[in-house]
């Protein structure tokens, strides 16, 4: 069978995230014409112990050891755009391995689908981090060990509207592969304000920034492609995810890469952001 949609999402360090967004994946999606795979940013050698053992469909990236002493996002865009350069499919969709799904989420993404967007579903978030346009702050659990889904689900079933807007937050994102290559994809990090965004200056650790994301969606607008949310694609995202297994310095990377949108930060906001992410470690 053709391969149509190519589903793909990073993995670090945790085996229980990798096994949830499995599940949640095999529960709610209909995988006809489309293939799953992760991709191994960095991993440790449990997850990639897992993937091997369990044949679970991966593909592993390393980053240098000069990349690797870069600010740690940069070394998450590359991955992104390594996973997009295995993707088999016309279309691509990004995927969070701290996402719950509903269903029909992916389904409806593709519905809306006319040619010329890419689409983000509408996400339901825990309320660890402050959410975004569109976004609703609803705590159905900060854990997949605290998860409770039923209640997930039928508030999602309760929101889902057959409606579309401009903009959004960022994933799960669908997006045809032809207009992720043609702009380039993601920049390897987050950018310098200002910057020329098909060959951006990327900021450093404590800099003032443009995130990744952002970029992206400039870049495609700049071709004629519109970033939109679709409300009857409703997702859950737990916030931080595996970043609440690892040390408080890649938390702080995440939370940046969760608010930073459109925006851009001083280097005391920064300084804030570490120490309320620190003061709860």
């Amino acid at each position: 069978m053709q391969i149509r949609v190519s589903i793909v999402c990073l993995i670090y360090k945790s085996v229980g995230w990798l096994r949830f967004v499995c599940d949640q994946l095999y529960k709610y999606t209909d995988l006809k014409d489309k293939e799953f795979y992760f991709v191994a940013n960095d991993a440790s050698e449990e997850v990639l112990t897992y993937l091997r053992d369990n044949n679970v469909p991966h593909y592993v990236w390393r980053n240098s050891p000069e990349q690797r002493r870069e600010w740690y996002i940069n070394n998450v865009y590359r991955a992104w755009n390594f996973g997009a350069q295995q993707a088999r499919g016309d279309f691509i969709v990004f995927i969070n391995s701290d996402m719950a799904f509903t269903p029909g989420w992916l389904e409806n993404l593709w519905n809306a689908y006319a040619g010329s967007n890419c689409l983000t579903s509408r996400l339901v978030e825990s309320g660890k981090l402050r959410s975004g346009p569109f976004g609703v702050e609803n705590n159905f659990g900060r854990h997949f060990k605290a998860f409770r889904e039923s209640e997930f689900q039928d508030f999602a079933l309760s929101i889902k509207e057959k409606k579309i807007e401009n903009g959004g937050l960022f994933m799960p994102l669908l997006i045809a592969k032809k207009d992720f290559d043609s702009v380039g994809g993601y920049p390897e990090g987050n950018a310098v304000p200002e910057t020329d965004l098909f060959h951006p200056k990327i900021a450093r650790k404590g800099e003032p920034c443009l995130s990744g994301d952002a970029v992206l969606m400039e870049k495609l607008c700049f071709r004629g492609i519109i970033h939109q949310t679709v409300f009857d694609s409703v997702v859950y995202h737990f916030q931080m995810g595996e970043m609440d297994d690892v040390g408080p310095m890649f938390r702080i990377v995440a939370l940046f890469r969760q608010i930073s949108g459109s925006l851009s930060y001083t280097s005391r906001t920064v300084r804030t952001i570490a120490r309320n992410v620190l003061s709860r470690s």
